[in-house]
């Protein structure tokens, strides 16, 4: 699993992944929704990255139930992979801290492995909550279709679980990447091992203003699209292309002005940055850019002023979709 001494593994114990950092807002509900599952055998390992607001006062008040340190580390990625190096169980998993499991899911993917003994990854049904525990909408999951996922990545991190059997084939978590190192791994294991949809309810991955996906939104498509050529040997699903030609001309949307500039400062920027990859788009996606040229000007100025809002009915849109077809 890594250079370092191997750990005892506990068959059936559940090993939990918490990378935290100036995250006490949420962490304590995070912790809460691991406990409160009732689970006798689950092992949580909290990796702080030296938080300076009350994320340690609340790991104090869980010493007895909860292993933590915090310091300073290399980003996320570098968090999860040391929490699994300390791992102990059999089944692995991280939940970042403002994220939370739903009630009972545990017990369900603990039954599902124990049922299914040759099964190595199982995800399930998520919700996007926002910062009051609201539900936002249902995460748009699919039954397990490689093709599609190298597409589109339709794991809810937070509801995926797999055995300690696959960090030791597949290895751990790519850290160059500090926004996709998830869909990275679904795409590097799942092209070795199929994974299993249980459609049952198993965890919220929370929405908020501060998450990094939505402070770095360009900086997290640019690793997208970086992995995505990992594995479509250096070309680009069209979708992909618009979506990060599309950050980068909202970006230069909430710089201001008049409404003239405006539309020309963000057509500018979108055919800028859509027009250099296309070249690269994937097989059969040429058709897509080419109706996708004209600049998605009001659309754009709808999610600037609402960002969670268009969030929130462009979830609702593709949930719609997915139903009709």
């Amino acid at each position: 699993m890594s250079e370092r001494q191997p750990v005892a593994v506990k068959p059936g114990r559940f090993s939990i992944v918490v990378p935290s950092f100036q995250q006490g807002a949420f962490l304590e509900r995070t912790l809460r929704s691991i406990l409160d599952q009732g689970d006798p055998d689950v092992e949580i390992i909290v990796q702080d990255g030296g938080s300076a607001d009350q994320s340690i006062e609340i790991l104090k008040r869980y010493t007895d139930r909860v292993r933590w340190e915090s310091k300073p580390d290399e980003g996320q990625t570098s968090a999860i992979n040391e929490g699994l190096r300390k791992a102990t169980g059999e089944f692995l998993c991280y939940l970042n801290s403002d994220d939370v499991l739903s009630a009972g899911a545990l017990g369900r993917v603990r039954d599902y492995f124990i049922a299914h003994a040759t099964v190595q990854v199982v995800y399930g049904l998520a919700d996007f909550i926002d910062e009051q525990d609201r539900v936002i909408a249902p995460f748009p999951s699919q039954d397990w279709d490689y093709s599609r996922l190298l597409q589109a990545n339709y794991i809810c991190q937070p509801a995926c679980f797999w055995r300690r059997a696959v960090v030791e084939r597949f290895g751990l978590f790519d850290e160059g990447l500090h926004f996709t190192m998830d869909y990275e791994y679904w795409l590097r294991v799942g092209g070795g091992v199929p994974f299993h949809f249980l459609q049952e309810k198993l965890a919220a991955a929370r929405c908020h203003a501060q998450a990094k996906t939505f402070q770095q939104a360009v900086a997290s498509h640019r690793e997208t699209i970086s992995v995505l050529q990992r594995y479509h040997s250096g070309r680009i699903p069209p979708r992909w292309i618009i979506a990060y030609a599309r950050r980068c001309g909202e970006n230069r949307l909430r710089e201001g002005g008049p409404v003239p500039w405006r539309w020309t400062k963000f057509a500018i920027s979108y055919w800028m940055h859509l027009l250099p990859l296309a070249p690269k788009v994937t097989q059969g996606g040429a058709g897509m850019l080419l109706r996708k040229l004209s600049p998605p000007y009001p659309s754009a100025c709808q999610k600037v002023r609402d960002p969670m809002g268009y969030f929130k009915m462009c979830l609702l849109a593709e949930q719609a979709d997915a139903t009709s077809g």
